[in-house]
């Protein structure tokens, strides 16, 4: 399984042999097992363990020898699938002493009835494949071209419900496994495990490559998890990796049969999922339920904090609190410089997240009036001190000695240019409070300027302040909004955040600028900068096409740099031309010359730096060429020239000639002002595109007679591939190539859930290879899997 998309063989698994691909329909072939104890019936919480499907072999002695504890086994999927290897890995993992799970693929979606067919088939499967009553079998319920996750979270999770009922009903404890995104944006996840509580098993990836032991760190913020899936390569064994967070016991689920695991009956007498209700604590923390100060009291998060099992950092998360979130604490204790507070949860269970660290509060507190208790703490010392670290009404602790000297008071209002940091101090050693989006206002009531930041003091709840910068050397970060008060922009000396003064290093800001009133279309990806040099400080980068009105021009070295007037007397600079090369039009009829001149202003081009070669030995050739990728379009034939534009696929290219050179066929793109683009249209004969059919007499390049066509190579191409026409749906983004090579040059990336028709495939090494037919006789290669994982799904 993956977290996004599970790894698994597809129903045409079901309907051809595939030979290296697919495994033969297994259906029709009555299957006999007695079912037997496992051979063992408990896992203690922070057991590792794996899951398999039929790729993955019989014998787990491998997995059993690195540790793992339980094996969760794919036994169906759909009604019309079973694992043909689930028996036999089911035997392995009882011989290896590692219980026995099972798990379900679903195509129910929000289908409630189907979910109950689908269960039926589940339970029959597991028993054909041995696995003992009241063992865990899971719904797996994954976002794929057979499973609509779209059809609303809460009849999703009544479907998924459905599925467990009918998983009960049959003699299994039932869960529900699927990616943290997934459940959380899809699944009224409340729903499920209000019947079914600690039966989530999710699946969330710090990395996709290999992970030996979980980070806890990255544990999913979500509660009622039992298991958590935490990588797609465990150990390098291209295994799932799994850890329980919760014990897990194999007791008898049989709905015939009463029920004596107490443990697992929910009050509505539902059999819940699988383990005692009560967390695991982090007992190695000794702060958890001793030295704590009673005191009830509410707690509003002022930024994201980590709600955790446990009073330590160390300890799991339970779910990550946005900002302003109202906490409702019991208790407090304070361990090294953190004031932790103690949240009440459901069946006697805690939450602790962090109220202080250092003295600083986290948020706002509001303890119960003392008329409604007599917990509220005295002013004795073994409780924390008022200005200390007690967990009370907040008082704005600040480590910076000019928060209220030497500032100058103005009232005003700040619009942020970017995104800017809130601190507790005036300081960028100071902690932050948030991190203020573009165009956020901040009402201000003084500012200070210390070394190259001048600050703003903004008010906040409580007497306390927020501080942010408001310039960097005189540069306003944003703007002072006129009007906001009797004196809303600071006053016009160099220390104050004054109505925002254009301060240039560079001297040829004002002086040697040609004036001219146009407009330019940038061609590509252009930063505009504060002033006319690289190395200024960049304001925004310009989108391909955008329109930029500039009212002057001058060229410095290599560039000519165009002056585009903003708010408050201020100006943006860009580069309007390279070498005389322009970096996108210049719109003809928006001024009276709207071309910079043919001096060494960014004039009309003449496109001098074309190398050599782009127009001697061209062959001419008028016709449209189709990106089969993303390609750089470049001012010179050349890998070495300069990109105007990066061409996104499916673009359509009219080029008037093309030449090659080495193992690149060029294609030359006529474009404004007499000047070119340059695009590679093949790479050792392989077409990077498609070349339109009519759009001239010949349309596709003649390739020199020492340039293959692109055929398949005799190493990868033609060699012992496997005729068999099918569908492969990608379960990701993934490379479509020239060859059947991770070293062949890229076409495109495929992105996930693209349909791609295959005629044949071939291994090499450790990949599965899918050839795709294109036009002109060409192919295309992708890898279909790897290790024998597939990366998504063949129909």
């Amino acid at each position: 399984m993956r977290s996004t998309n599970k790894r698994f063989i597809s129903a045409l698994a079901c309907a051809s042999a595939m030979t290296a691909l697919a495994i033969a329909d297994p259906m029709g072939v009555t299957k006999t097992h007695q079912v037997v104890q496992a051979a063992t019936d408990n896992v203690p919480a922070r057991s590792a363990g794996v899951d398999v499907a039929s790729w993955q072999g019989t014998n787990l002695t491998q997995q059993a020898k690195s540790g793992a504890k339980f094996t969760v086994v794919k036994v169906s999927e759909s009604t019309n699938y079973q694992n043909p290897h689930a028996q036999g890995q089911i035997n392995s993992a009882e011989q290896n002493n590692m219980m026995p799970m099972g798990y379900h693929y679903a195509h129910f979606g929000a289908d409630s009835n189907r979910a109950v067919q689908e269960g039926n088939y589940a339970v029959s499967s597991a028993q054909q494949a041995g696995l003992p009553q009241g063992s865990y079998l899971a719904a797996d319920w994954e976002q794929d071209a057979h499973n609509n996750t779209n059809g609303g979270r809460e009849a999703s999770a009544n479907a998924i419900t459905s599925f467990m009922d009918t998983v009960h009903n049959g003699g299994y404890n039932p869960m529900l496994y699927s990616s943290e995104w997934l459940l959380k944006a899809k699944v009224d996840t409340n729903k499920v495990t209000q019947k079914y509580p600690n039966s989530l098993w999710v699946a969330a990836y710090k990395t996709m490559g290999r992970q030996d032991q979980p980070d806890y760190n990255y544990f999913p913020s979500m509660s009622n998890v039992a298991i958590w899936q935490y990588t797609p390569n465990w150990r390098g064994q291209n295994v799932d990796g799994n850890v329980n967070v919760l014990p897990l016991s194999n007791k008898s689920n049989n709905a015939n049969q009463a029920n004596t695991n107490t443990l697992n009956v929910n009050t509505n007498g539902q059999s819940s999922s699988q383990a005692p209700a009560n967390p695991v604590v982090n007992t190695s923390n000794k702060v958890v339920d001793t030295n704590w100060v009673k005191q009830e009291g509410t707690f509003t998060t002022g930024g994201a904090i980590n709600l955790r099992t446990g009073a330590s950092t160390n300890s799991s998360i339970i779910a990550q609190l946005p900002a302003n979130s109202e906490v409702k604490y019991d208790a407090y204790s304070t361990k090294g410089n953190y004031t932790w507070l103690r949240q009440p949860r459901a069946n006697n269970q805690y939450g602790y997240l962090v109220g202080r660290a250092n003295g600083q509060d986290w948020g706002t507190f509001k303890i119960a009036p003392v008329a409604n208790h007599v917990t509220k703490p005295t002013t004795n010392t073994a409780k924390p001190a008022q200005n200390v670290n007690k967990p009370s009404q907040p008082v704005h602790v600040n480590t910076n000695n000019n928060v209220n000297n030497n500032w100058t008071k103005q009232n005003g209002v700040f619009i942020t240019g970017g995104a800017i940091n809130l601190r507790t101090g005036a300081s960028t050693n100071s902690k932050v409070i948030a991190l203020l989006p573009t165009n956020t206002e901040i009402k201000y009531d003084a500012y200070r300027t210390t070394g190259q930041y001048t600050w703003l003091r903004q008010p906040r709840a409580n007497g306390q302040y927020g501080y942010l910068v408001g310039r960097d050397n005189g540069r306003a970060w944003g703007t002072f909004k006129a009007g906001s008060a009797a004196a809303s922009k600071p006053a016009q000396n160099t220390n104050k955040p004054s109505q925002p003064v254009h301060t240039n290093t560079n001297n040829n800001v004002n002086s040697n600028w040609t004036k001219q009133n146009g407009v330019f279309i940038t061609g590509g990806a252009i930063n505009l900068r504060t002033g006319a040099n690289t190395n200024s400080e960049v304001i925004a980068l310009l989108p391909t096409n955008t329109e930029i009105k500039y009212d002057a021009y001058r060229t410095t070295g290599q560039y000519t740099w165009l002056r585009q007037p903003r708010a408050n007397g201020q100006y943006g600079y860009l580069v309007g031309r390279n070498n005389g090369n322009a970096w996108g039009t210049f719109k003809a009829g928006s001024a009276v010359s709207t071309k910079p001149a043919t001096n060494n202003k960014p004039a009309q081009n003449t496109h001098n730096n074309k190398p050599a070669t782009n127009n001697s030995n061209w062959t001419k050739q008028n016709g449209v060429f189709i990106t089969g990728g993303t390609i750089n379009l470049r001012t010179g034939a050349s890998t070495n020239s300069k990109v105007i534009a990066l061409l996104p696929t499916n673009t359509e290219i009219k080029y008037d000639a093309y030449r090659t050179t080495g193992q690149y066929t060029w294609l030359r793109q006529p474009r404004a002002n007499g000047q070119y683009g340059y695009l590679v249209g093949r790479n050792n004969g392989n077409a990077w595109g498609t070349f339109k059919v009519g759009s001239a007499k010949a349309t596709t390049p003649v390739v020199h007679q020492n340039v293959q066509k692109p055929v398949a190579t005799t190493t990868n191409n033609n060699a012992t591939w496997t005729k068999q026409n099918g569908t492969f749906i990608t379960g990701g983004a993934i490379n479509l190539r020239t060859g059947a090579s991770t070293k062949s040059p890229i076409i495109e990336t495929l992105p996930i859930n693209t349909v791609i028709k295959y005629d044949a495939y071939y291994r090499a090494g450790k990949y599965v290879w899918l050839r795709q037919p294109r036009a002109n006789g060409q192919y295309g290669y992708l890898v279909g899997r790897l290790n024998n994982q597939a990366w998504g799904t063949y129909r």
